[in-house]
């Protein structure tokens, strides 16, 4: 588990700090769309604009793999965390107001709602944490409304939340969810 969480804040630390790796690592609209920099739909969740975006995003994903590993294998978290940040970064090409976009806040959405009800399947573990965790993603995206402003500057940021980010998110991280419980029931034979 400590393994997967350094990956991650090593990753992204890299992707946000370092310059190079900054510049072409953000999700660029035009870059992707027209420049063919596909590339940028993997790595964008890495990058971050500053430390304070990068040490928030990096304790977020530290507590629900630390959840999501009391439910789960840890390969699958980080699975279930690219999935959903590879999904929130095609989602944005849909969407013309959001040009450019970095961090992890979208895939952890995503991670989150996954997390929270791959908890409930587990015996021994509080449902309580998995049904509150789930409300808290669901509240949180429907109180965001992302439909009407997928992008709000935020003051204490500096910058522009895509909030558009975090509803995509969520929808992948549910659908991680279903396909996952769709497999499983393939897996598991019937009863007679």
């Amino acid at each position: 588990m400590l393994a997967a969480i350094a990956l991650v804040w090593g990753l992204s630390a890299l992707m946000s700090f370092v310059p190079w790796l900054h510049a072409h690592g953000l999700y660029l609209r035009d870059a992707v769309r027209g420049g063919g920099e596909w590339w940028r739909l993997v790595t964008a969740m890495w990058v971050h604009l500053d430390w304070r975006h990068w040490l928030a995003d990096a304790c977020a994903a530290a507590g629900l793999l630390l959840l999501a590993g009391r439910a789960v294998r840890v390969r699958e978290a980080l699975l279930v965390l690219v999935a959903c940040g590879i999904a929130v970064q095609v989602a944005l090409l849909r969407v013309p107001a959001i040009g450019w976009y970095g961090g992890l806040s979208g895939a952890l959405h995503g991670l989150a709602l996954w997390a929270a009800l791959s908890v409930l399947r587990v015996p021994g573990l509080p449902r309580a944490v998995g049904v509150l965790l789930s409300l808290g993603v669901i509240a949180k995206v429907w109180v965001e409304q992302s439909w009407l402003a997928p992008v709000v500057f935020e003051p204490s940021w500096g910058f522009g939340v895509v909030r558009a980010a975090h509803a995509a998110g969520a929808v992948a991280g549910l659908a991680c969810w279903l396909l996952q419980e769709w497999w499983r029931g393939r897996r598991t034979p019937a009863p007679h």
